[in-house]
């Protein structure tokens, strides 16, 4: 199976960015999200399907928000807006191929 590395990466990079808005406004709310968000990374890895789903989830709505500021004016959301949305390319990639390869196991098993 393919591995959710690029996935991984940026929720990890994501969820620092985070830790460090938490550590400069210190802001619990950041706080909450950067661990979220290295624990999702850490679901990935061990390719929890629950952890994919809330990372799928998760990752969609940081995108509708990020792209909601950048519409805004606020100009840095474009880097948050594109590492959701590669999170989402690699997530959605994964759970193709995953779809594909049970639906190849299930044509074998009728024949």
């Amino acid at each position: 199976m393919k591995r959710l590395t690029l996935a991984t990466y940026l929720l990890f990079l994501n969820g620092f960015l985070l830790l460090y808005y938490a550590y400069s406004f210190g802001s619990v709310v950041y706080l909450v999200f950067g661990l979220l968000s290295m624990a999702l990374a850490y679901g990935l890895t061990q390719e929890n399907r629950t952890a994919i789903k809330i990372a799928l989830i998760y990752a969609a709505i940081e995108f509708f928000f990020a792209l909601l500021f950048l519409i805004a004016g606020n100009i840095w959301s474009a880097v948050d807006a594109t590492v959701s949305f590669f999170i989402l390319h690699d997530i959605l990639g994964y759970i193709q191929e995953v779809a594909g390869e049970e639906s190849e196991k299930v044509e074998k098993e009728k024949v």
